[in-house]
Order: structure tokens, then sequence, then C-alpha cells
């Protein structure tokens, strides 16, 4: 029997940040469960960054050399194969839920085409059954029709209810643990789920943002970790220290400011000059971030199980 193919990505995860790889804080109860009935590749690196180019890898299974997408917005050459096409010519369907984030060639397309306008274009092959690129529209708009009012700004929704904190804190955001984009885009598979046929196989690409920036997410996740715990961070003496390391380090050093950096902070507060308790309340919130997405792994595999999908 053919099987069936759920293929799982989440952004931004530091891959010592699993139980299984033995973190000494972060826990990953659903990732680790996969790990002892599976396997687990802990010498398994990222071929690039950022998320076009190393997305580029993952797809076609090629070096970034050879691919040559360099950063967000390079064109993948259209002559590659990759993994959605080749699934394809054996009898699979792709179906996408998230992005992909590959700029489409622009020897393919008409001078005025739109999509030339954006890097966060779907892979050829796959058919996007729900598409939420970084705009993150068809998320406002679930929330928005679960009740929630959106503000001016609907990026607003991930800030506490007091606003914006003048430094990252563990404050919690507008919205609960059902209903973050990682809980949208599980809903959005488990409905889609039981639709497919018995007799055939299917294939899906469920691609989580989280835990990319902005780094914030909603209770119980908030107060998961104390940010008291963990190691020591690694880095130099001084801010100074810092920046004679490299020039290009140096710079965004110099110009990185709280606001543009994750959503959070005052506007010309440098992160240089954030506490050492504000660079904790972010780390604790971004294990938090992890765990909220474990968590809804759990809940793919326990919707499996229970559509009878889980054996194939």
């Amino acid at each position: 029997m053919t099987p069936n193919i759920l293929l799982i990505t989440a952004d931004q995860w530091r891959g010592d940040c699993l139980g299984a790889a033995g973190h000494p804080v972060v826990r990953t109860p659903a990732i680790d469960a996969l790990v002892g009935a599976g396997t687990c590749f802990l010498r398994h690196y990222a071929q690039a960054a950022p998320c076009s180019p190393a997305r580029a890898s993952l797809y076609t299974g090629l070096y970034q050399m050879n691919h040559r997408v360099l950063r967000n917005g390079t064109p993948l050459d259209a002559r590659h194969d990759n993994l959605a096409k080749a699934l394809g010519r054996v009898g699979y369907r792709p179906a996408l839920f998230g992005y992909t984030d590959q700029a489409v060639d622009p020897r393919t397309m008409a001078p005025d085409d739109p999509r030339l306008t954006t890097y966060e274009e779907v892979l050829p092959g796959f058919t996007a059954e729900v598409k939420l690129p970084e705009d993150n529209a068809a998320w406002f708009a679930w929330m928005e029709g679960r009740g929630h009012k959106l503000p001016a700004d609907p990026w607003e929704l991930f800030l506490p209810a007091g606003g914006r904190p003048a430094l990252p804190t563990t404050q919690p955001p507008r919205f609960s643990q059902d209903e973050t984009e990682t809980a949208f885009l599980a809903d959005a598979f488990l409905d889609w789920l039981p639709g497919q046929p018995k007799d055939g196989p299917w294939c899906a690409h469920i691609s989580f943002l989280r835990p990319h920036p902005p780094f914030v997410v909603p209770e119980p996740f908030n107060a998961l970790y104390d940010p008291a715990a963990g190691p020591a961070f690694r880095r130099a003496a001084s801010p100074g220290d810092e920046a004679a390391q490299h020039p290009y380090l140096a710079y965004w050093l110099e110009r990185t400011a709280g606001e543009n950096f994750c959503f959070i902070g005052e506007k010309d507060r440098l992160v240089a000059d954030w506490p050492e308790e504000a660079f904790r309340n972010l780390r604790a919130t971004y294990w938090g971030m992890i765990s909220e997405v474990d968590r809804q792994i759990d809940r793919l595999v326990e919707g499996l199980k229970a559509a009878g999908a889980w054996d194939d």
C-alpha cells in the first residue's frame, strides 16, 4: 500500500531545543514520542538561511550553491525538480497548509504578473488548501470569525491587553492557545483529512511559522518556563566587544531597535541596550512558543489516530 505523507516544518526552531536532543529546560513531549517511535537525525543541518534559501534546499534537495536562491526574493529556477513535483508523478496531489516562501521564475511569467512582486508564492506542485503568508490575512479573518474585534492594525492582537511593553515580557497576547496561527493550520488539516479518499494516498505539508517572531505566546505557555532558568548567554564582555568581532555585527548592534525586532519594545531603544532580564523573558517566551507548536503536533498525531490514518 502506498503510504500517506505528512510533512511538518516549523520556522526558526533551534536544533538543540528538543527534549529528545537533551535540552536541559525545553519540553517537547509530542516530538519526543515521535523520536521514540521513529528515527531522529541529531546531526542534520539546515543548508542555508534565511527562509527562502533554506526551504529551496529542503524542497529541491540541492545545496544553495546549486539552486542559487541567495536570499528571500531570489527566484527559484523553474527547471529544478522539487519534492511536490516528484510526488505528483507517482500519484500524490500534494496539499499545502501554510507557506513555502518561494519566488517564481520570471522567465515563466508575464512582465506584469503580480506574483513577481512577492517571494511568498507557492512552490510549483503544491495545491494551497490554506495559504498563510507573512501578511497573516487568512488567520486574521479566522480570528474575526471567532468574534475578535480586529484593531485598526490587526498585528496589535499580539500585544498584551495593557498595550505595547517597553521591553520584552512574558505577558500573553489577546488570544488563547486554541487560536494561534499554529492551531489555525492544525485545525485546517484536521478538517481536510476526513475528505481524503481511502483508496489512494494523500500528501500534506503543514508549514508552521512558529517559533518565528513576534516573540509572544498565549497562556499557559507564556509562563511554562522560568526566565531565570537555563544556561548563561554566551556573549562578549560588553557591547563594544561584541561589535568589534565583525563589521556586520557592529552594523546591526547600532541599528536594531525594539519595535522592529520581533514587534516588541520601545521604538527607538536599541536591543543592544536591553537589560539581562529582557533577554531572559524573550528566551522563556521562545521556549514557550516551541512547546505551543509541540502541543499542536500532538493534536495532529491524535487526529490521525482517530481518523484511522496513523498506521498508513
